[in-house]
């Protein structure tokens, strides 16, 4: 598979993730989904990371250490604020006894906002 292609599919992803997060938002107003609503916004932003750099650097990170994930945006060019942002709160939503709050998961979906953005500008000019 080619870059533009690796990153049309995770663009398709990153929509998905982000629908799914905003979707959960919109119809559960439980503080108990704050959680899944920022694992989902957390992907979400992953992919549309992963978008800028295949599309600029013709890889995307597969590193288990998040800081090579923001390295790697970095060098493309990317929005690291939005991604460090996000990756702070994916230990914390997804494996945390201790559940995030609703605004923290909303929070979430705007960085995982910014990123599809991006990513899709990126996608647009490519």
């Amino acid at each position: 598979m080619s870059a533009r292609s690796d990153a049309h599919a995770r663009l398709e992803d990153a929509r998905a993730f982000l629908e799914s997060a905003r979707t959960i938002d919109t119809l559960n107003d439980e503080e108990s989904y704050a959680d899944v609503i920022a694992t989902n916004a957390v992907h979400a932003g992953i992919a549309a990371a992963d978008v800028v750099c295949l599309l600029a650097l013709g890889q995307h990170s597969k590193a288990e250490n998040h800081a090579d994930a923001v390295k790697m945006l970095r060098e493309a060019g990317g929005d690291t604020a939005a991604l460090s942002r996000l990756l702070s709160e994916k230990t914390k939503a997804g494996y945390n006894i201790k559940s995030l709050t609703r605004t923290k998961a909303a929070k979430c979906i705007e960085w995982a906002g910014k990123l599809l953005q991006a990513a899709e500008g990126t996608y647009a000019e490519h």
